[in-house]
């Protein structure tokens, strides 16, 4: 068993004993035996976590903010659960590299779009990725528990994927392409919240 499965083990049992089982629909649209872009909402620090318990035993190397990875030995235990940095603000080469990489050697890629949970605003990059590995993008949205008291007390979160947004080889993948799939994750993002739960609304609190 590598550390990522056992890892995953571990946040199974503390979701299901803390939490209880999220609520999922729309697995079947994450496209089988081919590496996908996972394009999600982020809410709370629990998103990653959620989305590696529902979509194993598909593992997920998601990029993470990369001050998270001045601490050695919490540096160590990200890489070997397939987490890797980036700069939110001015992602580099390297970073993109090796997303890129991730789906080419036909595994899936984690990413949340915003970049932080202290906006909504869809950042470039995720369609840049896919313009270089082809990969479908799956939208995602997640309503989870906020806050420590939110998840001990089981709201329990409630997870949409949306419909596949697939790599189009007749296409130029210009900035006026990129810029129209950045805005189709967010139409998506907004309609599965509705489906979800019309009444929801989340709003990010400052830094």
């Amino acid at each position: 068993m590598s550390f990522y499965q056992f890892a995953v083990h571990i946040i199974k049992f503390i979701i299901r004993l803390f939490n209880g089982r999220p609520v999922v629909t729309g697995l079947e649209n994450i496209p089988e035996n081919q590496p996908v872009i996972i394009a999600g909402t982020h809410r709370s620090l629990t998103d990653p976590f959620f989305i590696a318990d529902i979509v194993y035993p598909r593992e997920v190397a998601f990029m993470a903010k990369s001050n998270l990875f001045n601490n050695k030995l919490l540096a160590k235990m990200l890489t070997a659960g397939k987490v890797f940095p980036v700069n939110r603000e001015k992602p580099s080469t390297s970073s993109i590299k090796h997303a890129v990489n991730v789906l080419k050697d036909g595994s899936t890629l984690g990413i949340f779009p915003s970049g932080s949970r202290h906006t909504t605003e869809i950042k470039g990059g995720t369609a840049f990725i896919q313009k270089l590995s082809k990969a479908p993008i799956v939208p995602v949205a997640i309503q989870p528990p906020i806050g420590f008291w939110q998840f001990i007390t089981r709201k329990k979160a409630k997870i949409a994927f949306g419909t596949p947004i697939v790599y189009n080889p007749e296409i130029k993948y210009d900035k006026a392409t990129l810029a129209a799939i950045d805005l189709e994750i967010a139409t998506q993002f907004e309609q599965l919240d509705a489906k979800i739960d019309p009444l929801y609304q989340y709003i990010p609190k400052s830094k």
